[in-house]
Order: structure tokens, then sequence, then C-alpha cells
């Protein structure tokens, strides 16, 4: 039987990333389906429970977690690929590992657009796709990847910053009646629609969620030394996300009755201290890589302690085929919603139902697939195109 095995020995693969991506991808069909499914009329229902609240697409606690471990984990990627550009280089002259270096960079250009302009295309059937600004992330990784991490430190708090202060100003805006909607536009169907989609609306924009790929670009360069830190940075994640939802929760509690009443300053306050992804707060964003950072190193132990255990084996395959299984997922629903009308909504349990069934049936195939072809139809398209 044929085996595609030398796919795989093209790059060295670390488990817990592709664990951390299988993972990230099940969270996210379950959030597009649920998504897709009952917030698209009034379908939605009007007394949520405590799962439907925390499933929410738009405001859940889930919601979050999953997309911006997937682009942290993209930046640990990129990190890695470096070093192993790096490492292969390491008795060669200057010349030839600054030019090495320059083809990694241009490779990461190459697959940065090829995403963009897949993800462009699937975004007018599939609304909100994290693709395009998954590319836009390569793109930029380009540039960034090889700076100091002071430098990449200080970007991150300025794409941080940045949409914080714009988000602000927005809501200032709003309540002298001027509601910026030129910054939301419904479609990125001209290059300045487009541009403002990019960098601070709408779903996955570079202000803040290039912090995220960044802190994956800073965790990735550490990452060979993971355990002998794990413990410090497992305690500063948690205590940042428990300093970011502890202070969102008592500042919103002196002020709901105001807020609840209109009050402006009130409104302010609340959205200062959000930590929902569509106020772009300092707090979201520090939540939001607290939480997922730890996750990301409990994700570690328990590859290192559980190495040879099935499900790790069958989640780690998975793991490298997830563009062909983000896809495939589209696809699924609008043949199976869309078009054939056999799936109707009722709520999270539909939604969840055919997201476990689309998510098994991926592992199956990925781990049927992965042994007899090595790398999925998409992620050889990918790197035919990128590198």
């Amino acid at each position: 039987m044929p085996t595609h095995a030398s796919d795989r020995q093209l790059e060295q693969r670390f488990a817990s990333l592709d664990v951390a991506r299988t993972i990230a991808l099940f969270g996210i069909i379950v959030l597009n389906y649920h998504g897709y499914l009952n917030f698209q009329s009034t379908s939605s229902t009007t007394a949520p429970s405590v799962f439907e609240r925390w499933w929410h697409p738009f405001e859940g606690a889930l919601a979050n977690p999953f997309p911006v471990g997937f682009v942290m984990v993209a930046g640990m990627g990129v990190a890695l690929l470096l070093q192993d550009v790096a490492r292969a280089n390491t008795h060669h002259d200057a010349n030839e590992i600054a030019r090495t270096r320059t083809e990694a960079r241009w490779r990461l250009a190459r697959r940065g657009l090829f995403l963009f302009t897949l993800g462009y295309g699937i975004e007018w059937v599939w609304a909100g796709t994290i693709l395009p600004y998954y590319g836009a992330y390569f793109v930029v990784a380009s540039i960034i990847a090889t700076w100091s991490a002071r430098k990449l430190v200080a970007l991150a708090a300025i794409s941080t910053f940045t949409a914080a202060i714009i988000e602000w100003w927005r809501l200032e805006q709003s309540f002298d009646g001027n509601l910026t909607t030129w910054l939301s536009p419904s479609t990125p169907n001209t290059p300045r629609n487009l541009l403002i989609r990019l960098f601070i609306d709408y779903t996955h924009p570079l202000f803040p969620w290039l912090a995220f790929f960044i802190v994956g670009i800073l965790l990735g360069r550490k990452y060979h030394d993971i355990a002998k830190f794990r413990r410090k940075l497992l305690t500063v994640a948690v205590a940042a996300a428990a300093f970011a939802y502890i202070t969102n929760a008592i500042v919103n509690s002196l002020v709901r009755s105001d807020a609840d009443n209109g009050v402006s300053s009130a409104l302010m306050w609340r959205h200062l201290v959000s930590t929902q992804p569509f106020d772009r707060s300092v707090l979201y964003v520090l939540a939001s890589l607290g939480v997922v950072v730890a996750v990301f190193l409990t994700i570690t132990i328990l590859c290192e302690k559980f190495h040879d255990s099935l499900v790790l084996r069958l989640a780690q395959t998975t793991g490298q085929l997830t563009l062909t299984i983000y896809l495939a997922h589209i696809f699924i629903y609008n043949i199976v919603v869309t078009q054939a009308g056999l799936v109707q909504p009722t709520g999270l349990d539909t939604a969840m139902t055919m997201s476990i069934v689309v998510f098994v049936a991926a592992v199956i195939w990925a781990n049927w697939w992965s042994p007899l072809f090595g790398r999925g139809p998409a992620e050889r398209l990918y790197r035919r195109f990128g590198g």
C-alpha cells in the first residue's frame, strides 16, 4: 500500500500544536453552525440556557477562545518555521543564512496571499470566515517575524490600544448621534471597505487580533524550552484572565443600574472593562490571551503525559488537515442545510449535534487519509503555492 510519509517528514510536527488546532477547529465548527442556524432569523431563543449563553457565537464565553487559539498557534508555527530555517543553516556563511531567511519570509508572504485570496472568495458564501484575516497575518508575519521581542511586544501593544481607542471614539460619537457606520461596511466591495474590514472591523481584524498572533510568535520562539517556564507562565496567564473577568464583574455591578438606563458615563465604563470580542477593549485582549495561553500550556502537559494514547494520535493527525476540514464544514452546511434543507434551526441542540457528527466524520476521514496520502487536498494546494 503506497504511503506519503515523506510529506510529513518535510517538516517537524509538534503534537501540542496539532492537538490545539483540532480542539480549536471543533469549537469553530460549533460556533459557525450555531450562528448560521440560529442567529440569522428570529429562531434564536428568548430564554437561553447557560450552555446557550456560553456558546453564543458573538457574546458567549466560548465564542472567543477557539479562533484566538487558532491565530496564536499560527504565530507559533511561523516562529518554529524560521527556527528550522536557522537551524538548517547553522554551518553556512552569513550570506547564505540571509538568503534562506529571505526565502522563508517570501514563503510566508505567498502562503498569506493564498489564504487571503481563498478567504476572500469564501467570504461571499460564508460571511465571517477567518481565512482572509489569517492570510493577512501571514503577510504581516513575512515582515515582522524576525523582529526582536521588544519590537514585537510594542507592535502588539499598538494593535491592542489602537483597536480600543477606535471603539471608544465610536462609542463617544454615538452619544452625539454619529453612528460611524462607514467604519462597519456591510461588504468588502471596495478597496477602502476591504482595508477597513482587515484592520478595524468585522470578525478578526488586525487591530487587535495581531496581538494574538504576535504572542504566538513569541511563545513559539521559546517552545523548545517551554517545560522550564510553563508553571510560571501558566500562573501569569490564569492571573491575567482572572484580573480581566473580575474587574469586568466588579465594574458592571457598580454601573449596572445607570447603564441599563442609558447613562452615557456608565455605558463608557461598561465598554472600558468589556471582555466581549466586538468591543475590542484592552481587557478583552488580556482575558483572551490569559485563557488561550493557559489552555495551550495544559495541552502541552497532556501531550507529554499521554503521548502514546489513541485519542491524542487521532487528534494530532486531524490537526494536520484542519484547512481541508474547515473548508469541508462550510460546503457540508451549504449542501445539507441550505440546499437540501435536511436540518432546521431549533437551537443549540441541533447545531451541536450537527457539529459533532461532522467533526467525528472529519476525524475518521483525516486518520484514514493521512497514512495513505499525507497532506490533505487543501494543504497540498496551499504548500504547492506557498512552499
